[in-house]
């Protein structure tokens, strides 16, 4: 079993509603107009893990120094729920998997293993503390956030995103290694 397999069958352990796609780091797409839309997110500049207060870094350069990569889906269905909570969990769901999988691969020697969450960072109840972040350690980016256009770069490994689908929610995050 290579570790692809490996991950792909402890995430699913970890949280029936997970699944793993393997996708090569250089096909991704990075665009800067997915960037301009963080600016208009209701959110800008309110998270500790969000554009304007991340690192301003080559994303795509650090990205394509990494050989292995997997694109991580979190999928619930909510008909009847109501969506703010969904919308909490399938991200808090999302962070905490890709998370246990940054263990996984730091056990198996992979210290450098790098992580993007979907949708902004939603582990504190009441929101971002306002002079420092509250899980320093546990707080991860956006997959968005770094100018990666999701929809395209799925669309490339046969995923199709639509906004119109509304009785289940997908989540989608990012580990590289």
């Amino acid at each position: 079993m290579d570790l692809f397999e490996t991950l792909q069958e402890k995430v699913k352990n970890f949280d029936t509603s997970m699944s793993m796609f393997p996708i090569n780091p250089r096909s991704l797409i990075f665009e800067e107009r997915v960037l301009l839309k963080c600016f208009y997110c209701s959110r800008y500049d309110t998270k500790w893990t969000c554009p304007p207060r991340i690192p301003n870094l080559d994303y795509k350069t650090i990205c394509n120094e990494y050989q292995n990569a997997a694109v991580v889906m979190c999928e619930i269905p909510f008909e009847g729920k109501i969506y703010e909570e969904i919308r909490e969990k399938s991200t808090n769901d999302l962070h905490k998997a890709l998370l246990h999988m940054e263990k996984i691969l730091w056990d198996l020697d992979n210290p450098l293993t790098l992580t993007f969450i979907g949708g902004s960072c939603k582990l504190c109840k009441n929101g971002c503390a306002e002079e420092k972040c509250r899980n320093p350690g546990l707080k991860r980016i956006p997959i968005e956030a770094t100018g990666i256009n999701v929809i395209k770069s799925l669309e490339s490994i046969g995923i199709k995103i639509s906004f119109i689908e509304n009785r289940t929610m997908r989540r989608f995050g990012l580990i590289l290694w």
